[in-house]
């Protein structure tokens, strides 16, 4: 179960950290037009509060999701294996299902806030 959640933890990390950046460098261009351009001092910064400020946010975030995501798989395999019931199995899928796409939701919006305004993720 945890080499599941460290996989998926990490991958939601690396995505996630590729979210704030762009949204820190779009609110960036958006509402300082004259400091944008390619390898501005904008990217450098907003790669920084990434990697800074913003990411214990970004990891909190990630592991809500990372841990729905290794429930998931585990009852995955435990359909394959028929282990439990077929019917049990699926329902326990895609109610776990339902919950991932919506804390996904909410992650994409509150790490844009938290890209731009530099909000904690429980703030956002």
């Amino acid at each position: 179960f945890l080499l599941f959640v460290s996989f998926f933890f990490t991958h939601q990390v690396l995505q996630n950290c590729v979210h704030v950046t762009v949204a820190g460098v779009t609110g960036t261009w958006w509402f300082n037009p004259q400091e944008s351009g390619f390898c501005s001092g904008s990217v450098f910064g907003a790669l920084g509060r990434t990697f800074t400020t913003s990411f214990g946010s970004i990891c909190f975030g990630s592991l809500l999701v990372a841990i729905i995501q290794a429930v998931r798989q585990l009852a995955e395999t435990a359909r394959q294996n028929d282990d439990v019931g077929q019917l049990i199995a699926c329902c326990v899928d895609c109610i776990l299902s339902c919950l991932q796409s919506i804390l996904e939701y909410f992650n994409k919006w509150a790490f844009v806030y938290v890209g731009l305004y530099g909000y904690g993720y429980c703030e956002a």
